[in-house]
């Protein structure tokens, strides 16, 4: 599904730990990798880019041997200017299949790549992006991946337009590698009394249509109609199905308001899983 893949970071300790999640990216078939750490001005802090280039890239030398040596391909650039443009704008002169970047919310610390950075890379960049989630570990604060086996419990909400079937689709064809999937739709809570029920007949059955054409590709499929606010219920599933990734569109160069942009953009910013977000013109 991604054979090149962007990975995104700064000079954090919680950046590092992203490259614990390389072996799960190997199972959706990355085979290039390229490293962008965008260096402001505020990082320099003072230093020349050029010393700072070669201390950045003499602290990577030894993570870069090690996946050359498992034979992926690796390259590694070191852009000046705003984090979120140069990240966007690599990923589309490199030709990535899927931009992966870390977020720790604001509540936990504010100098990581999160917040406005990931905020801004989701409206600027037409490439699929994977917004990894941090947990605390310890007394130190440690940070580190919420989970290393993404593929494990995938929740896929739909509202059945073309944008929510495109992804459908990607996702067929990778089936049996993931281990539970789980269709959801969420129905509008202002519905009620007999048009609820009409919906929720309705969600059933095209939800049972691409459960069937997922089995059929050996995957295990469950199926979930919900009502309430949509990207409320996604998390709130997500939490108690224990969802290792959502997967979900968002439309055009820019965040729109509707399901495919404001819902995505509330999960994002809200779910404590991984979120994949798909970019859909």
């Amino acid at each position: 599904m991604f054979k090149k893949v962007l990975l995104a970071m700064d000079s954090s300790s919680a950046a590092q730990e992203l490259f614990n999640c390389i072996p799960d990216l190997r199972l959706m078939g990355m085979a290039e990798l390229v490293i962008v750490h965008a260096i402001s001005v505020e990082q320099l802090q003072g230093r020349r880019l050029d010393a700072y280039r070669d201390a950045f890239t003499r602290r990577m030398e030894d993570k870069i041997k090690a996946l050359e040596q498992i034979g992926i391909a690796v390259k590694l650039l070191l852009p000046f200017g705003n984090p979120a443009e140069e990240i966007a704008l690599t990923a589309e002169e490199e030709d990535v299949d899927l931009i992966f970047i870390g977020s720790i919310g604001e509540n936990i610390i504010r100098e990581f790549l999160l917040g406005s950075t990931v905020t801004e890379v989701i409206r600027r960049s037409s490439r699929p992006i994977l917004i990894e989630k941090y947990i605390t570990l310890g007394e130190r604060t440690r940070l580190i991946p919420i989970f290393l086996q993404k593929w494990s419990t995938v929740l896929l909400p739909t509202d059945f337009s073309r944008e929510a079937e495109s992804v459908y689709s990607k996702f067929s064809a990778v089936a049996d590698k993931i281990h539970r999937i789980i269709f959801l739709h969420v129905i509008d809570k202002a519905q009620g009394g007999k048009e609820l029920s009409r919906q929720e007949e309705k969600a059933l059955h095209g939800l049972q249509d691409w459960q069937e054409k997922f089995r059929r590709n050996g995957g295990n499929v469950d199926i979930k109609v919900s009502a309430g606010i949509p990207s409320q219920r996604i998390n709130e599933i997500a939490e108690t199905e224990g969802v290792t990734l959502i997967a979900m569109p968002t439309r055009g160069v820019g965040l729109v308001k509707l399901f495919m942009g404001r819902t995505a953009d509330a999960v994002v910013r809200r779910s404590s899983a991984p979120v994949l977000l798909f970019k859909i013109d």
